[in-house]
């Protein structure tokens, strides 16, 4: 079977599965979601559909599953879709959630 050259991996840090409840604060406004995958510098996050998250819009995660002290990053939207929201944070994120 050939591999179609366009779906190909184009990510410059591998995702690993990871699964933790997340928030995501749009100004005021927190969306509460599940991360899917995470990488050093990336992150999918499971989301109902909202008009809040837009390409190209920073926002602040925080990832309360660190408790007592939930791990919070500042990202940039990537890819919004129907399963959720890719994100590209400029702070590596913890590697002891992703094992790298």
């Amino acid at each position: 079977m050939a591999i179609d050259e366009s779906s190909q991996e184009r990510r410059r840090h591998p995702r690993v599965p990871v699964t933790q409840p997340a928030r995501i604060w749009v100004d005021e406004e927190s969306i509460v979601g599940r991360t899917i995958d995470m990488s050093a510098y990336g992150l999918f996050i499971a989301t109902a559909p909202t008009a809040a998250l837009k390409v190209g819009s920073s926002c602040r995660i925080e990832l309360v599953a660190a408790a007592p002290n939930p791990f919070s990053v500042l990202a940039e939207v990537r890819h919004v879709g129907e399963r959720g929201v890719g994100m590209q944070t400029a702070e590596r994120l913890p590697a002891s959630w992703t094992d790298f």
